[in-house]
């Protein structure tokens, strides 16, 4: 029965996929590609590696093991999922990416006068948060950053510091791609955004900001280069960057170890070899275990919890902003709790997926309602990019960096987007407020965006126009 369902598994996702590049819309630019990306490793990949090689990692951890049945079940949750998600984006983001049309932008002296007083106003609060979370969080009392894991639901909580604080090294990602979009791709621009993910890598911890950081920059690449798809020399650059992805997975001193002399730099390519280190070995841990965590989701919900969500795990928008040190007696997670998935074994740090989340909501219906909705978001916000926001420059860079983390929003569910979008897009909100601010104070309405690409677009070998218009002003074609 599992081996059927497994085939049947390989299918279904081999159909999406075609049907996905038949319509002209696939690119790396769609959400859609993403969730693909997503599906396969962790609803496909994974579950032949469980059945067929015996990795039970996960249920050790969890102290649960399926049966054939919910086996079973688990896939067929993850393929209503995957056809769900792939209708609704697919259907909301339907347009096709014509990247011949992209405009050339230049950035004027009030761009980068803004972009400067965002870096001066963001960097050292993102640094010293870099700082201070350099040895991780302490569960002791005695680091600088303390944290304390709730008995009753699994989830870590800031003790002597607050969120706004311990997370804003994030913004060093947005903050140091924005330095290459600004620089167009100068060589130099490039040191920032290495140092940082050479940082995250010597911390260990916060890999999936190293993936979120290179796929961000890729995307820019792309976009610059009028390029859809990624070329074979990034696949080529892109390995390294997976390769040490996991190997932080498993051991997270691992750089710190090579810089020190006592780890081997050959353990990087351990997934190549045999015994010990070896792909199955090292793919056993929780990195794309949601099949795993769903498995126990649907197990616990609704036949242990008695109940289902109902969409309240919600509320914790309205309840997560607020900071603990302000509110001492701030609900943890959600402020309301149906269903708490440590009730029925152990769940700490580990992510529902937005399947799983969908189903603790309300089961079928919730799976349905969560996918759909989450699709139709995602592939509106696909269709409004390239129907105009691939003519903006702060679009651009907004864009780019804001669809990588669309794989933290399917592998988690729940709010945790909101959380990691604050920090990841917060620094180009505030550039482009501040560009506004600028101009206003000056007057200034001949550099907006809108007129600087079209501008550019009348540059373009061949393109002849007589003028256009600003308001109040008419510009003849060779002084645009």
């Amino acid at each position: 029965m599992i081996e059927t369902a497994l085939i049947a598994q390989v299918l279904v996702v081999a159909l999406v996929i075609v049907a996905y590049l038949s319509t002209g819309t696939a690119s790396m630019f769609h959400p859609l590609t993403y969730y693909l990306i997503f599906h396969t490793l962790v609803f496909v990949i994974r579950p032949l590696l469980v059945h067929g090689f015996g990795i039970d990692n996960a249920w050790l951890f969890m102290g649960y093991w399926p049966s054939a049945a919910e086996f079973v079940k688990s896939l067929t949750v993850s393929s209503v999922a995957l056809i769900a998600f792939s209708i609704a984006c697919g259907w909301a983001g339907r347009v096709k990416p014509d990247l011949s049309r992209a405009p050339t932008f230049t950035f004027d002296r009030l761009d980068i006068t803004a972009f400067a007083l965002t870096v001066a106003a963001l960097g050292p609060l993102a640094i010293y948060s870099a700082i201070l979370r350099q040895d991780g969080a302490d569960f002791t009392g005695t680091g600088d950053v303390q944290m304390e894991r709730d008995p009753l639901t699994g989830q870590p909580v800031y003790v002597n510091t607050t969120g706004y604080i311990a997370e804003a090294h994030s913004m060093g990602l947005p903050l140091t791609l924005g330095i290459i979009w600004v620089s167009r791709f100068h060589p130099l621009s490039f040191i920032p955004f290495i140092a940082f993910v050479s940082y995250r890598a010597y911390l260990g911890w916060g890999r999936w900001a190293i993936i979120m950081g290179v796929l961000g920059m890729v995307l820019l690449i792309l976009y610059h280069t009028r390029t859809k798809w990624f070329r074979w020399w990034q696949l080529a650059c892109g390995l390294p960057v997976l390769l040490l992805f996991h190997t932080l997975g498993n051991n997270r001193d691992f750089l710190r170890g090579v810089l020190a002399g006592t780890e081997n730099p050959s353990k990087l390519f351990s997934i190549f070899q045999g015994g010990e280190g070896s792909f199955v070995e090292s793919v056993s841990n929780q990195d794309i275990a949601n099949f795993d965590f769903l498995a126990f989701i649907l197990w616990a919900v609704p036949q242990q919890s008695g109940t289902y969500t109902w969409f309240t795990q919600y509320l914790q928008l309205f309840t997560e902003p607020i900071p603990r040190m302000l509110w001492p007696d701030k609900p943890i997670g959600a402020p309301v709790k149906w269903v708490s998935l440590h009730d029925f074994g152990n769940f700490s740090n580990l992510t529902t997926s937005l399947a799983g989340d969908g189903w603790m909501s309300a089961g079928w219906i919730g799976v349905i309602v969560t996918m759909v909705v989450v699709g139709l978001i995602l592939g509106r916000l696909h269709r409004w990019f390239w129907e105009s926001g691939f003519t903006n420059r702060y679009a651009v860079l907004f864009y780019c960096a804001f669809i990588p983390l669309s794989l933290q929003w399917y592998r988690d569910g729940n709010i945790t987007i909101v959380k990691f979008g604050f920090f990841s897009l917060l620094p180009i909100l505030l550039w482009i407020g501040a560009t506004k601010a600028l101009r206003l104070w000056i007057g200034d309405s001949a550099g907006s965006p809108l007129a600087q690409s079209r501008m550019s677009v009348f540059h373009k070998p061949g393109f002849h126009k007589p003028g256009f218009r600003l308001p109040g002003l008419r510009f003849p074609a060779d002084r645009a």
